[in-house]
């Protein structure tokens, strides 16, 4: 059991509700600085979003919504909302979410200004209601449910001792994954993201469940990273998709551009041959497109992916079409596998740690 947070409480009915509306939602998702403080880069804490939903349509246009859950006294909602709006605006999301149990008339009236929706504890059951939430038979809402993940996340180092070089390996993917990734430019995070797995792929046993569920994260901010190259992709057409996944992957057609020229230049000084694209790419490349040709799978893999890991992993459930009404999608399912498969050969990661993905 878990002590009772009322916050938590309505954090995680916010998130079976963004779910049932198909977003994909990390909830407590912190947001960054990052400075320079000498030879290094000193990490600041902003803020945390209580609740992240992301959602992309079959156009493959991707929409973020912010949620806050207040249930404290002494909260000023007009100043929560002025805050909130700041927070939308940094994290660039397209709407948020202003949950309290109650919430008064002044803020009501401005809450449509500001671009924000309240949602009271009336408001709330009538979503939940609306929207059939109980039918979803993952228990989403349940804090035990969620204490689960929490506790399989971070490296365990005993008290008094220090963490070995292959748990500072480790340290440094979670601190990636909790804090750098929201913060990076999301056109470089594909390659950064990769690049912490291949270094610690090694490490990670399909028999440790801490080690399944950092995997299983990794997998669903893959697809996140793919999906958002997807979607610049068909912004700049379909017609060469290789060359605009690169130009997107490289920051654009003159950062592009000077990355081949310097390669060019650096191996005809060496010699050597040392290409500028690494071997992965082809088959990020060969999926990609595979999102492109199939939108409306494509925009149910971040929650099936969600999905099968609390379904299948942590319940042990090996039919994933229960959470889905008895109708799951093939081919979200199909995309969902390929992605697990393109995860792990780029990485080098053992194929068995997606085993509960691949056995669908």
């Amino acid at each position: 059991m878990i002590l009772d947070n009322k916050d938590l409480n309505l954090k995680l009915r916010f998130k079976r509700i963004l779910f049932q509306m198909g977003y994909y939602s990390p909830i407590e998702v912190e947001l960054s600085q990052y400075d320079d403080v000498g030879l290094e880069l000193k990490r600041t804490s902003l803020t945390d979003l209580d609740v992240l939903g992301i959602k992309f349509d079959p156009a493959l246009i991707s929409y973020k919504v912010v949620g806050d859950c207040k249930t404290g006294k002494g909260v000023s909602d007009p100043n929560r909302l002025f805050w909130l709006r700041g927070v939308l605006d940094y994290f660039g999301a397209n709407t948020a979410y202003y949950l309290r149990p109650r919430v008064g008339r002044q803020a009501r009236a401005i809450a449509p200004k500001l671009g924000i929706r309240t949602v009271d504890e009336k408001d709330l059951q009538i979503l939940e209601k609306n929207l059939n939430v109980e039918s979803i038979p993952i228990p989403i809402q349940d804090p035990n449910f969620h204490s689960q993940q929490r506790q399989l996340w971070g490296i365990s180092v005993p008290k008094g001792a220090k963490p070995t070089p292959d748990q500072l390996g480790l340290k440094n993917t979670y601190t990636y994954l909790a804090y750098n990734y929201w913060y990076i430019e999301q056109h470089r995070n594909l390659f950064l993201l990769v690049a912490h797995f291949q270094k610690i792929a090694h490490l990670l046993n399909p028999l440790d469940p801490r080690d399944v569920f950092l995997a299983h994260t990794g997998v669903q901010r893959f697809a996140h990273c793919v999906l958002e190259m997807a979607s610049n992709i068909q912004a700049r057409g379909t017609d060469n998709i290789p060359q605009n996944a690169k130009v997107y992957l490289y920051g654009g057609s003159l950062a592009l551009r000077d990355r081949q020229e310097f390669f060019e230049l650096l191996n005809r000084l060496t010699g050597a041959n040392e290409p500028l694209d690494p071997p992965f790419l082809n088959d990020i490349i060969e999926f990609t497109n595979r999102i492109i040709n199939n939108p409306v799978a494509a925009s149910e893999v971040l929650r099936y992916l969600e999905a099968i890991y609390g379904w299948c992993v942590q319940l042990g459930n090996n039919d994933i079409a229960p959470v889905f009404g008895g109708k799951p999608s093939l081919g979200a399912i199909v995309l969902a596998r390929d992605a697990a498969i393109t995860f792990y050969k780029a990485t080098g990661m053992r194929e068995d740690i997606f085993s509960k993905i691949l056995a669908l």
